[in-house]
């Protein structure tokens, strides 16, 4: 329980941070944790387990909302099969990788 509690911490659903999901050098660990029906795919009943979980840990039940569950697999779901795959996931994280970070650009003053 400890193990799964950790993963579904570090893996979070607020859309924007979802590409942090799996850190890159976990060899998918994180991802075949999750995957309890081992078929290389994270369906909506391994999300929302792993959602209500981090949900709980954090004392914030709208993380597991179906909104944000649903919110989530749309983020990831490129081929809109329903279900995240590892090249899914990997393809998101490469993405956020390589964006350019966000630049503040001061206003003139003139």
């Amino acid at each position: 329980m400890k193990k799964l509690t950790m993963i579904a911490a570090s893996i979070g659903l607020a859309v924007p941070a979802i590409a942090a999901a799996q850190p890159p050098q976990d060899d998918g660990r994180m991802f075949a944790a999750i995957d309890t029906n081992s078929d290389g795919k994270l369906d909506k009943a391994e999300i929302t387990k792993m959602a209500e979980m981090r949900a709980q840990q954090q004392g914030d039940p709208a993380k597991a909302s179906p909104e944000r569950i649903d919110a989530f697999i749309k983020f990831l779901d490129a081929n809109g099969d329903g279900v995240v795959d590892k090249a899914e996931l990997a393809a998101k994280q490469k993405a956020r990788a390589e964006a350019p970070p966000a630049e503040d650009t001061p206003q003139d003053a003139n």
